[in-house]
């Protein structure tokens, strides 16, 4: 058959008006569902702010289609596949979150939702690039609709923390930190000024998925604000940093480059990546002991598991899973007794480790090629 790339648009313009139908008769239900269980303003309202988010992503998609192949081709999909499927299902499930914004905060199970929400639309984001590159069906939209999805379901997501209280009016800021860095890029050539290429980075990629598993967890309705904030900074340091390092480089004020930039870089890497954890490590088993031996917050049938997760960060075994478990820790004995010490400091040091691993003298570090390593690929990956 002739290739036509009209006929293969109109045919995708054909799926774009199912597509549409879908969310439609999604919110139509969901907002029947939260008719019944909320007052009648506050579903209307839901409902408007949940149609609103759908016509900017409607139109995102939209424009995008003509963009419905390989990121090295230019042939047409007939279809959009089974990747961007998942990625619009993430756009759903951010239109279902939207509708809560402005709007007081959820009683009983459905104050639940908007984390529940979120957490759903980061768990099929882990996977909708995995299958496009397993299924060789990468292409540019994927790629658009990933990146325009992100950002403003982070903004939506952080939007709705703030309102909870559970992170600061500044984190907005953060939440916004990609269309502000594209903005000043953007300006800068305006200008006339130059700008550089973003250089590589390790960390780059792992750091935003914490940031945004963070928010997911900051929405749940569990946490005293104390903590929420608390934490906030902590997750709020390595963004920024990785953000600032990003435009010194690209606005040229450093040169990443030269070779003392990579000299410096190695020397810090090597001291914040390599030695640092291991004092971290046994920092933390330090402070989760102090919380153990309290024994005011962590149940009975919890200890064995907080004990096999100090030792998997003390050891080096597993050690970001352990390290995860005992942030919960901290968390969980800061809601329930106040932030004291021990539970700051512990949620301090894990939340460290999430970020750099445990460092030169691990025994066991599987997780960090499941962390860097983009999954499914199989002659490249998706960016």
């Amino acid at each position: 058959m002739v290739y036509d790339e009209q006929r293969l648009l109109a045919e995708l313009r054909r799926q774009w008006v199912y597509v549409a139908l879908i969310y439609i008769s999604v919110l139509g239900v969901s907002y029947w569902i939260l008719w019944r269980v909320w007052s009648t303003a506050d579903a209307l309202q839901w409902l408007l702010l949940a149609l609103l988010t759908m016509a900017v992503q409607m139109m995102v998609l939209w424009w995008a289609l003509r963009f419905n192949h390989p990121p090295e081709g230019a042939a047409l999909f007939p279809t959009l596949g089974i990747a961007n499927g998942m990625t619009l299902t993430r756009g759903l499930l951010t239109c279902l979150m939207a509708g809560f914004l402005f709007a007081p905060m959820p009683q009983g199970w459905l104050a639940w939702a908007p984390a529940l929400l979120y957490m759903s639309e980061r768990i099929i984001d882990f996977f909708d690039g995995f299958v496009a590159r397993y299924t060789s069906r990468e292409t540019r939209l994927g790629t658009i609709l990933d990146i325009e999805f992100d950002g403003l379901g982070i903004l939506i997501a952080v939007g709705l923390a703030i309102q909870y209280g559970h992170l600061p009016p500044w984190y907005l800021i953060l939440g916004m930190a990609r269309q502000l860095f594209i903005l000043g890029i953007w300006l800068r050539r305006r200008l006339g000024k130059p700008v550089r290429e973003l250089p590589p980075s390790d960390h780059r990629r792992l750091i935003a998925g914490f940031q945004t598993g963070f928010i997911s967890i900051a929405l749940w309705p569990l946490w005293r604000d104390e903590v929420a904030l608390f934490a906030a900074w902590l997750f709020a340091v390595p963004l920024a940093f990785s953000f600032g390092r990003d435009w010194l480089a690209v606005s040229t004020v450093i040169d990443a480059e030269s070779p003392r930039y990579h000299a410096l870089r190695q020397r810090a890497k090597r001291l914040i990546e390599e030695q640092s954890p291991l004092v971290v490590r046994l920092l933390a088993a330090l402070f989760a002991v102090w919380i153990l031996r309290q024994g005011d917050s962590i149940p009975s049938w919890a200890v064995p598991g907080v004990a096999l997760a100090i030792g998997s960060v003390l050891f080096g075994v597993i050690g970001r899973a352990g390290a995860l478990v005992l942030a919960f820790v901290a968390a969980f004995d800061a809601t329930l007794t106040g932030l004291h010490f021990a539970s700051a400091s512990l949620l301090a040091c894990s939340i460290y480790l999430l970020h750099i691993g445990s460092g030169r003298w691990a025994l066991w570090r599987p997780e960090e090629y499941y962390l860097h390593a983009k999954l499914g690929a199989r002659h490249g990956g998706r960016t």
